[in-house]
């Protein structure tokens, strides 16, 4: 199925508790299968349960393993685990940084003299990270969003779903808030699928033109 064109509407999220569904909370000895949870202004605090989590063995940052506070999910399947900041397939979510001449980032001129001479790192774009339906979008759908720019499905939420309903990432609530709830004309690329995949040319000629698409996705 080649890429296409669909009408989806578009909200934002970012790491933030309110976004996310998760609170701060002290960490009691291993024996004991509670937290005290407190909410930013640390009054009130709760005593909750703790549940093992499923990433409890996997290779995190020290402080996420061993800090006694910690961050615990809420209001979600996953209540009472702790909250790491990873999306659903384990990456660290991003925000999608435009390519360095393309539209998106010439509308934002005003942020090309400090990307050019002290974040040479940000010169190369970055797909953002998506919240989708992974039953219509699985995981590496890439999709360009007008305004947001391209992404990729890498996360899942509770309130996300069906095929006309994704969640974009930002780095602050603030620009989350900035973007609210849109409805847009979004190009979805499922995994495997390319234009140039589905056109009868030589191979040797494919394989061309894909590395120039490539240098154009760099810098356009």
């Amino acid at each position: 199925m080649p890429p296409y064109t669909l009408e989806i509407e578009c909200t934002a999220y970012c790491r933030c508790g309110y976004c996310c569904n998760w609170e701060w909370g002290l960490r009691l000895p291993s024996a004991f299968p509670f937290y005290l949870g407190f909410s930013p202004s640390l009054m009130p605090v709760r005593l909750r349960t703790r549940k093992k989590g499923n990433r409890e063995h996997q290779r995190l940052p020290f402080f996420c393993k061993w800090s006694p506070v910690i961050r615990f999910w809420t209001a979600t399947t996953q209540n009472g685990q702790p909250y790491y900041g990873l999306t659903s397939n384990g990456s660290f979510p991003a925000q999608a940084r435009p390519p360095l001449f393309s539209k998106l980032s010439l509308m934002n001129y005003q942020n090309l003299p400090a990307r050019l001479l002290f974040f040479p790192w940000k010169l190369l774009p970055r797909h953002g990270t998506i919240a989708a339906d992974t039953n219509y979008y699985p995981f590496g759908t890439r999709m360009f969003i007008p305004g947001y720019g391209w992404g990729e499905v890498e996360d899942r939420g509770g309130a996300i779903k069906g095929p006309h309903r994704i969640d974009l990432y930002h780095r602050s609530h603030k620009t989350a808030l900035q973007w609210g709830r849109r409805k847009v004309q979004v190009l979805v690329i499922k995994p495997g699928q390319s234009r140039l995949d589905s056109m009868n040319i030589p191979r040797p000629v494919k394989s061309a033109l894909k590395g120039l698409n490539w240098i154009r996705s760099l810098l356009f």
